[in-house]
C-alpha cells in the first residue's frame, strides 16, 4: 500500500490540498484436443477504505462480482469478455480456449478511452498458458489505479453558499496533463483519473459578493522538482480543502493509507 502525499497551499480565501470462481477441475478426456481449460478466480477484497473523514473516500461499495472480464490472446486481441464476474461464472467455469499464450483482465469498468471518472479504476492483469486438456488456475486480485482528487469545503465557505447563494460560487478545476476535472456548486463528485503525471494542475476562481469573480489561481501539486519519484501516482487520493471566509478554518496535515480489509 502506497502511502498518500500531502501539500499545503495558500488562497486568499485559503486552499490546501491533502493526498490522499470458483474452482472446476475437469477430467482430460473432457476437453478435445487442442483445447485446455481456464478457471479464473477474483480474490479483490470487497472492503477497501481510505481512512479519512469523508464519505467519498470510501470504496466499500466496490463489489469484485461486478468487475468487468477480458480474456486477451498474445496480441492483445480480445477472444472473450463479459460485463461481471458474474456473468463469467454463470457460462461456466472453466473456460474452454485453444492452446496457446493469454493474459486475464479483470477491472471495475471496462477502461476504453476513459481518462478520467467519476468511478474509482480498480485493476489487475496477468499472464497465463493454456497447454492441451489441462485446467490453467489463475486468480486476480485488483487494486487501486487511479488518482482521486476530491473537493472539500471549509464550513464557513459552506454556510455561505447556503446563506447567499447568488453572491458566492467557485470552480476549481483539476487537469494532469491528459484530461480534466471541474469541481462547482452543480458538480461536486469525486475524479478519478487514469493516468500517472509529473503533476496535478489546480485552477481555483471563487466569487464573493457583488457577482465578484477574483482572479483565477493556479497551483501545484508537483512535490518535488529534484526527485520525479514523488510525482502524484496511481493509487493516491487528494483532498482540495477550499475555504473563504473572513478567517482561515486551522487544517491539520495527516498522511493517510490504503487500508485493506479481508
Amino acid at each position: 500500500m502506497k502511502k498518500i502525499l500531502l501539500y499545503t497551499l495558500l488562497f486568499p480565501l485559503f486552499t490546501a490540498f491533502t493526498s490522499c470462481g470458483e474452482d472446476v477441475e475437469m477430467n482430460r478426456s473432457s476437453y478435445v484436443d487442442g483445447t485446455g481449460g481456464l478457471s479464473l478466480k477474483n480474490n479483490t477484497p470487497t472492503q477497501i477504505t481510505i481512512p479519512v473523514i469523508t464519505k467519498s473516500a470510501d470504496f466499500t461499495d466496490i463489489e469484485a462480482d461486478n468487475f468487468y472480464v477480458g480474456i486477451l490472446d498474445e496480441n492483445g486481441a480480445v477472444v472473450k469478455e463479459f460485463d461481471t464476474f458474474t456473468d463469467m461464472k454463470a457460462v461456466g467455469l472453466p473456460l474452454i480456449l485453444p492452446c496457446g499464450d493469454y493474459s486475464a483482465i479483470a477491472s471495475s469498468y471496462k477502461l476504453g478511452e476513459t481518462k478520467v471518472s467519476d468511478k474509482p479504476y480498480f485493476v489487475e492483469q496477468q499472464e497465463f498458458v493454456i497447454e492441451e486438456k489441462t485446467t490453467t488456475n489463475v486468480a486476480l486480485k485488483c487494486t487501486f489505479q487511479s488518482i482521486g482528487v476530491e473537493l472539500a469545503l471549509s464550513e464557513q465557505f459552506k454556510k455561505k453558499l447556503e446563506e447567499q447563494p447568488n453572491n458566492y460560487d467557485y470552480e476549481v478545476k483539476v487537469s494532469n496533463g491528459v484530461a480534466d476535472w471541474t469541481f462547482s456548486k452543480e458538480k461536486t463528485d469525486v475524479g478519478y483519473f487514469i493516468d500517472a503525471c509529473d503533476e496535478l494542475v489546480v485552477k481555483v476562481k471563487v466569487r464573493l459578493g457583488d457577482d465578484k469573480w477574483y482572479p483565477e489561481r493556479t497551483y501545484r501539486v508537483k512535490n518535488d522538482d529534484n526527485n520525479p519519484a514523488t510525482s502524484p501516482k496511481l493509487g493516491e487520493y487528494y483532498i482540495i480543502n477550499l475555504d473563504a471566509g473572513e478567517t482561515p478554518e486551522k487544517l491539520s496535515l495527516r498522511t493517510v493509507t490504503l487500508i485493506d480489509q479481508e
